[in-house]
């Protein structure tokens, strides 16, 4: 099938470019970008949000309330283990710092996990100096904030966790 010319059908003939010119490029015109690839890549690929990680926030949240309740009750009523003012500053800090890393974390944030790591390492030991330096008065207490603490810890490195923190899969 020709066109009676005897070329190609489809096929466009194009003259070749004379020698010592200057021959332009025609103007071209970026792709049209779609909708769905203006959406940052994180709204797109967002991973839910492991149960682990909404729990040790909790966890953290109440440890810290606690300590900040039981610091400005110690301070208020001047009832610190053997009058030590300064425990009772140290467990308002400490509340007031895990707090904060603890919204940190929610957001997924791979330094949070390891600070609040430590301030739950931090609040099991002030725990047992505050149990050590108040007696049994002071026991149950200690024991309940040690073991939100450590729940804190086995969940805060559990596999969800981790792959959730770091940015890998399970």
């Amino acid at each position: 099938m020709t066109d009676g010319t005897g070329a190609e059908p489809f096929v466009e003939h194009m003259p070749e470019p004379i020698m010592g010119t200057v021959a332009e490029a025609p103007a071209v015109e970026p792709l049209s970008v779609p909708a769905a690839a203006t959406i940052p890549a994180d709204a797109t690929t967002s991973v839910a949000r492991p149960t682990d990680v909404v729990i040790v926030t909790v966890l953290a949240l109440l440890a810290a309330l606690g300590d900040v309740i039981a610091g400005t009750a110690w301070l208020i009523e001047d009832s610190a283990p053997d009058g030590a003012a300064y425990l009772a500053w140290a467990a308002v800090l400490i509340g007031l710092g895990t707090a904060a890393l603890a919204a940190i974390l929610f957001m997924g944030s791979r330094i949070a996990r390891t600070l609040i790591g430590l301030f739950m390492i931090i609040r099991i030991a002030f725990q047992l100096y505050v149990w050590w330096k108040g007696g049994s008065a002071f026991a149950v207490a200690a024991m309940i904030e040690i073991l939100i603490a450590a729940v804190v810890l086995i969940l805060l490195f559990s596999r969800e966790s981790t792959a959730f923190l770091t940015g890998m899969k399970k």
